[in-house]
Formats: C-alpha cells, sequence, structure tokens
C-alpha cells in the first residue's frame, strides 16, 4: 500500500520527456561496463554459495585440496605470462624509426584509424579558448604514421571534425535560447555589420566548431572590396590577439604534433584520443585561415589608396610585436614598404620598425638582416636605401653588442664607397650615413682601423656637401682621431675652416656643431689653436642672430671653467706691455727674398742694417712638424685667413670683438658679454638656441604663454648629449612663466626679471600708472542717466 502511495502520481503518458540538462551529451552506457559492475558485485559467489550448501563434508574437503591445487597452479601461470609480457615490452620499439632521424614512424598502435564510428554526442564542449583544451604533450619531437596509415588518420579525423560540428550546428539550431535565435535571424536577413556582428560573437563562443564564420570574415578581407576589407580588418585583428592566438608559441601543423603517440599520450581513453585529434586538426586550420589573413593584408598594403595602405601596415606592425606567428611573413611585408613609392607609407615603415626594435630589443639582428636583404637586392630604388639607412641609425646600441654595431659600420661604408666611386654625392644619403657611423663608432670595439681607411675620403667629402653633412663628417673624424694616436692637426684645420661656412647661419645643427666645438677646444692641448678658436668663434657672431651668440658666450663660459688659463687672453689689455713701438733693421738689398726657415718652423735671423726700421711679416709654414706643436713663431701679427689656427697668431691681440658684443642690440647678449669680461661664469638652465629666437619673442609679446615642449623620447635624449642641453627640455619657469600683461608678473620685483624682459616690465608698469590716473579722471567726471536725458532734452529744445 505505501509502494502504491509513492507511484500513484506518476503520469503514465508515453510522451513524457526526461530533462537531463547537460546530461545528454555524456556517453551512454555500455553494455559491457554493465555487465562488468554487476559481476563485481558478487551475486555469483553468493549463488554458487547456495546451491554447495547441501553438499556432504567429504566432498568440501576434496574440493577445498583441488581449489588449492588450482590456486598453485594459476600463481605459476602468471609469473610466465608476466614474464612474457616484459619480453615483449622490451622488444617493442626494436624496429621504430628514430623521430629525429626520420618523422615517419610505426610506433604506437593505429588500429582505430581503419574503422571509423560517427559519434551521436559532442566531444568539446564550447569554450572560447581554444587552447586551453588539456591536449598539450611534452613530446616536441613530430612523429607521422608511414604509408598509408597518415591517409587513413587524416580521413578518420576529417570525418570526427565534421561530425563534431554537425552536432554543434544541430544542437544550435534544436536550442530555444533567445541570442541563438537572434542570431539566425541577422546571419539571414541583417546588415553586413550585423553579420560581421554575429560572425564575431559566433567565434568568440566557440572557435573550434565555428570556422566557418572565420572564414566568411577573411573572405571579406582577401576576395571583397576596399570598403569591407577595411570594415574586417579590424575584427579580426582582435580576434585572433585576443582570442585566437596564443601567446608564447606558433601555431603547429596536423604532421607536427606526435601522432604514433596519441594513444600513449591519451592513456588508451578513446574520448580523449579522439579530442587530441580534433584540436590538432583545427590548429592546422587555424594556422592555414592566419596564413590567408596576412596574405589579404599584404595584397591591401599594395591598395592605391594611402588611407588603406597605412591601415593595414599598423594592422601588421601590431599583429608582429604582438604574437610569434608568421612574424617571419609579416616582417618581409614591413620592410618592404620601405621602398613605396609614397614617401609617407616608406617613413612609417622605418617609424614602425624603430618602434618593434624598441619592443623587441633581441629582434635586432633578425630586423637588420632582413632589412640588409632589401638594401643589397639588385634594381632596388635609391629612396628605399635612404629610407633603409635612416631606419639602421636609429638603433640603440650597447656596449655588449660590438659585432652588431661592426656589421652595421660595414653595412654604412659599403654604401659610402659606392657613392663615391660613382662620383655621386647626395647630401642626404651621406649625412644618413655619416649619422649611423659616428652611433655605432663607439660601440665596435674590434676593427676600428676599418675606419681609418676612408679618413682620406671624409675629409674630401666635408668641402663637398652641405653644412649639415660635414658636421656629421667631423664628428666622425673627431671620433676617429680621439680613439688613436695620429697627429689630429688635419681635424683642427678643417674644424676651423668649417667655422666661416656660410651654411652655418641656417643651419639646423648649431646646437650639435658648437657640441662638437666645445669637445674639441677641451681636449686641445695647444692653447695658441685654442685661442684662435675663440677669436673667428667671436668675430662670426657679429653676423649671426642672438641665439647663436648666446650659445657661443655659454660655451665660451663653460670652457673657461675647464682651462682657467685662457681667461688670460680675455683680459688681456689692448695695448702692448711697454706701448713702444718695435723697430727691425731693412735686410740687405742683395739678400734673397727666401729666408731660410728652419724645420721647426721658426725663421733664421738674418744681418740687418741699424737706423731704418719696418714692420715686416714672417715667412710660417702651414704644416706642422710634431715637435712644433705649440706654433713657435717669431711673427707677432695676427692673420686672421690663415689656414692653420697654430700659426695665425689669435694670441697677439686682444679679444676686441668680444667688448663690442657688450653694445649688442640684444639684452642678453650684451649681459653675457659683460659677465665674460668681469670674469664671472655665465649660468642658464635651458636652450638658448630656441629660448631666444624671435619667434618666442613674438609669442610672449602677444601676451601668450610659452608652449610646453613634449617631453623627448629616451631614444633622442641618448643621441643628443648636447653641451647646453643639460636642461634644455625643461619647462619654462620663474617670471617666463607668466603672461607679461598679467597682474602677477608686475608684482614681480625689477631685479628679478631677465634682461630681455624688463621692458615689457617698464611698458606694463608704466601703462599702469597711466590707467589708474585715467579711470580717476573718469570717475570725477561721470554723470548719472538723470543729467544725460535733461541734457539731451535741452539740447533738443
Amino acid at each position: 500500500m505505501k509502494d502504491f502511495e509513492l507511484i500513484q502520481d506518476i503520469d503514465d503518458d508515453d510522451d513524457e520527456v526526461l530533462v537531463c540538462g547537460e546530461d545528454l551529451e555524456a556517453e551512454p552506457i555500455k553494455h559491457e561496463e554493465l555487465k562488468a559492475f554487476i559481476d563485481g558485485l558478487g551475486f555469483k559467489d553468493i549463488m554458487e554459495y547456495i546451491v554447495d550448501g547441501d553438499e556432504t563434508a567429504e566432498e568440501e574437503t576434496l574440493e577445498k585440496n583441488s581449489e588449492e591445487t588450482q590456486v598453485n597452479h594459476e600463481m605459476k601461470k602468471e609469473r610466465a605470462d608476466k614474464q612474457k609480457t616484459e619480453k615483449k615490452k622490451k622488444n617493442k620499439y626494436k624496429n621504430i624509426q628514430i623521430g629525429e632521424v626520420s618523422s615517419s614512424t610505426d610506433a604506437g598502435d593505429m588500429t582505430f584509424v581503419d574503422s571509423y564510428i560517427a559519434r551521436k554526442h559532442l566531444l568539446l564542449k564550447p569554450a572560447p579558448k581554444w587552447y586551453n583544451y588539456e591536449v598539450s604533450s611534452d613530446q616536441e619531437v613530430p612523429s607521422v604514421p608511414s604509408g598509408d596509415k597518415m591517409g587513413k588518420l587524416l580521413n578518420y579525423v576529417t570525418s570526427l571534425y565534421q561530425d563534431e560540428i554537425a552536432l554543434f550546428k544541430k544542437q544550435q539550431e534544436t536550442s530555444k535560447m533567445s541570442d541563438t535565435a537572434w542570431l539566425r535571424t541577422v546571419l539571414t536577413s541583417g546588415t553586413l555589420k550585423d553579420k560581421m556582428a554575429a560572425w564575431t560573437l559566433k567565434i568568440q563562443e566557440a572557435p573550434i566548431h565555428n570556422v566557418s564564420s572565420l572564414e566568411h570574415l577573411i573572405a571579406m578581407v582577401t576576395k571583397k572590396g576596399r570598403r569591407e576589407a577595411l570594415m574586417a580588418l579590424d575584427t579580426l585583428k582582435e580576434l585572433f590577439l585576443s582570442e585566437l592566438l596564443p601567446d608564447d608559441k606558433k601555431l603547429r601543423t596536423f604532421d607536427q604534433h606526435p601522432l604514433t603517440l596519441v594513444e600513449e599520450l591519451a592513456s588508451g581513453n578513446k574520448d580523449s584520443r579522439d579530442k587530441r585529434l580534433v584540436v590538432w586538426y583545427f590548429e592546422d586550420k587555424l594556422k592555414q585561415k592566419y596564413a590567408d589573413f596576412v596574405q589579404g593584408l599584404e595584397t591591401l598594403c599594395h591598395d592605391n589608396v594611402r588611407a588603406a595602405k597605412q591601415k593595414a601596415l599598423t594592422t601588421v606592425f601590431i599583429l608582429l610585436a604582438s604574437k610569434p606567428e608568421q612574424e617571419k611573413k609579416l616582417l618581409s611585408i614591413l620592410t618592404n614598404k620601405l621602398g613605396d613609392p609614397d614617401y609617407k607609407i616608406a617613413s612609417n615603415a622605418a617609424h614602425l620598425l624603430k618602434g618593434l626594435v624598441e619592443r623587441h630589443p633581441n629582434m635586432k639582428q633578425v630586423i637588420i638582416a632582413d632589412v640588409e636583404r632589401l638594401v643589397y637586392r639588385p634594381n632596388v630604388a635609391q629612396k628605399a636605401q635612404y629610407y633603409a639607412v635612416c631606419f639602421l641609425n636609429q638603433i640603440l646600441l650597447n656596449n655588449d653588442e660590438d659585432e652588431l654595431a661592426l656589421r652595421l659600420i660595414n653595412i654604412y661604408f659599403s654604401f659610402f664607397k659606392a657613392f663615391i666611386k660613382q662620383g655621386e654625392v647626395d647630401s642626404k644619403m651621406l649625412g644618413a650615413l655619416l649619422t649611423g657611423v659616428n652611433r655605432a663608432y663607439p660601440y665596435a670595439k674590434r676593427d676600428k682601423m676599418k675606419i681609418s681607411d676612408h679618413v682620406d675620403t671624409l675629409y674630401k667629402v666635408i668641402h663637398l656637401v652641405n653644412f649639415n653633412t660635414s658636421v656629421q663628417a667631423l664628428m666622425l673624424l673627431y671620433q676617429v682621431t680621439e680613439s688613436s694616436d695620429s697627429n689630429s692637426d688635419r681635424f683642427y684645420q678643417a674644424l676651423y675652416r668649417k667655422i666661416l661656412d656660410p651654411g652655418l647661419v641656417a643651419s639646423s645643427k648649431q646646437a650639435l656643431f658648437l657640441n662638437l666645438l666645445y669637445k674639441s677646444m677641451k681636449r686641445d692641448e695647444a692653447e695658441r689653436r685654442v685661442r684662435a678658436f675663440i677669436k673667428r668663434l667671436l668675430q662670426i657672431c657679429s653676423c649671426l642672430p642672438p641665439p647663436f651668440i648666446c650659445g657661443t658666450l655659454i660655451l665660451l663660459s663653460e670652457l673657461f671653467k675647464m682651462k682657467p688659463s685662457l681667461f688670460q687672453f680675455v683680459q688681456m689689455s689692448q695695448d702692448s706691455d711697454d706701448e713702444d713701438e718695435h723697430f727691425e733693421d731693412v735686410p740687405d738689398d742683395d739678400d734673397d727674398d727666401d729666408d731660410d726657415v728652419s724645420g721647426d718652423g721658426v725663421q733664421k735671423n738674418k744681418e740687418s742694417k741699424p737706423g731704418v726700421s719696418v714692420a715686416r711679416s714672417f715667412i710660417t709654414p702651414s704644416w706642422v712638424h710634431k715637435k712644433n706643436i705649440q706654433g713657435v713663431s717669431v711673427s707677432h701679427s695676427y692673420d686672421p685667413h690663415h689656414r692653420n689656427p697654430l700659426f695665425c697668431n689669435a694670441d697677439s691681440e686682444c679679444v676686441w670683438e668680444l667688448v663690442k658684443l657688450t653694445c649688442h642690440y640684444h639684452p642678453t647678449v650684451a649681459l653675457y658679454a659683460k659677465n665674460l669680461l668681469k670674469g664671472e661664469a655665465v649660468s642658464y638652465h635651458g636652450d638658448p638656441l630656441e629660448d631666444f629666437t624671435l619667434i618666442r619673442f613674438l609669442d610672449r609679446f602677444v601676451y601668450r604663454n610659452p608652449k610646453k615642449r613634449e617631453t623627448e623620447s629616451k631614444f633622442n635624449k641618448k643621441m643628443h648629449s648636447y653641451l647646453i642641453s643639460k636642461s634644455r627640455h625643461q619647462v619654462a619657469a620663474g617670471a617666463k612663466a607668466v603672461p607679461v600683461n598679467s597682474e602677477k608678473f608686475l608684482r614681480i620685483d625689477e631685479n628679478k626679471i631677465p634682461v630681455d624682459e624688463k621692458f615689457f616690465h617698464r611698458y606694463f608698469s608704466n601703462r599702469a600708472k597711466k590707467m589708474k590716473v585715467s579711470v580717476d579722471e573718469e570717475i570725477d567726471s561721470d554723470v548719472d542717466d538723470d543729467e544725460f536725458e535733461t541734457y539731451l532734452g535741452w539740447s533738443s529744445a
């Protein structure tokens, strides 16, 4: 009765449906497993015990003895079988080929490929990260079955994968979830954007089961028009970066997996084996699809529209910098765009390559090798070579990369020889080459003598190219002379001559040139030569703008700190010590005009007649003996046109050019000149070549704050270590940071105002006083509205 009460509410309808949730996807219980489970319950032993209970005790004793005998016999048999099994295991792999020697092997049991039974349930549950399935193996050596086993395995896996997709689609079609219904509607009658969103959502939910959606998106890039390609580009980029591609490894093809060991890796489990095969097969398909996408990117990089090429090129860079898959192909695409006919695309490619090196420093060798392949390619355009060299000379090196520095120097000088041999002097190309050599030379610890072979050519180039390129050549020559013990007089002559170059006025390398002058004069041991440089620098200041003059005066102040003896030259009196005229005897008429000059450059004295005096210049050589490095000479007259600064006798005259600068129209120039004459140091925390320009003055004149300069990158900070740039990128502070027409500016004490802005302070102070007086007068003369209306009425009457 009780049992009837328990089952009376059960509906006996045949249409009853059992809802099991996710258990529907489980494999049905097999007959063999159920039989083994029942046998394990021990029902058979109980039944035998009941049947045998009626036997006599004598029969039980005989049966017991026979059972003991049988047990002993079975134990011996098990030992023999165990020994045979161990022998079989030892001899199992005797005929197997080593995977490292051959990719074909017969290892493993591959009998399952002979018969395929379709599954009725999904093997893999839908998951966004396909590579998180536990199917990875420590076996990295690929092992492929030999003979027709490989073909059978491919057929087996293909059928398995197709059935997996078919089961997933069937499950989605029968699903009553609202999201699934919406996706079906959108894919049937939605717009292109809606379809792209639906495909993206399906791939994100189950990438293994939605390869067809990925194929639709890739087809938009490879086969559709420009508009559709650009629409799908960003979507595919995000999918590959965030969902499909692993971060730390490349995708592998199907035959690169240990196929013959799949049974062993799965421990004989059929489901685990099939899961591995499906995931490996999907990885192979994904690798193919990604290669198709990259091919579409390459095609889009050759589009006629610049915007399309720019977007495709940026996508190539992001993929290359983020994932290791297809990096060789992507790097080749990016490198080849250095030769694009559009100069903006080519320069952007160089910029992106530089960013790639900054993000992945370990790829320097690979990237440089690919760029080197481009520049040595036959029939390559000279513009492509120029942009390639511009990229190479921006690579930052360290002390451990001496071989890389030598490799770069060899590339630079191979082009250098080619241009010199052709007789073509392209200033832009030579400038880029020399910049690269300058930056790589300090890190080349070996074979520096190779550069010495090109020293004569470099000195010739200095006089053939423009000022900016010649400065780069002089910087390289400075490094060569600094690292070697050779005589540097030729370098100082070239540098001394370059000060008079007309291109200095409008050059963008003024800071670099001043830095080179400072380092050269600081290293020079001949003070006579340094004084000649100082005098020539001050002479050209009379025809150069105030920013360069201020930079020169700051340079001299720093130089006087390093060499205090040079300051006596500045303070030297314009008159000589005894203020008497010096007379020399006129030589006899029969004396030869060509006087003997000793080997050290000092003229030998001749006999002279008394009573007659005349000033005469003595002959001095333009070349220098090693013993005469201090420039000993008998002549005391200054020769500003002498090509050798050692023998121009600059120390025989005072620095009247500095006195002249104290009367300069620019107040800062006059202040710095006066401070130098007084022996006071000139200190300025900024960049005078920018802060004292006319545009900065006009910015203040229209009452605007100075523009804040953006913080420079690490690259520029490291490469541009100019003398005057210790604080050159500081934002304007103090009075310069306040608008000149503000009340705050007027409250600052005039003594704390920079000399170049005292005019503003005085002007606005006087203007404020006048405005205050006029306001008081207007207040006294103001009338109210009634009085004004009365006046108007009286006048009208």
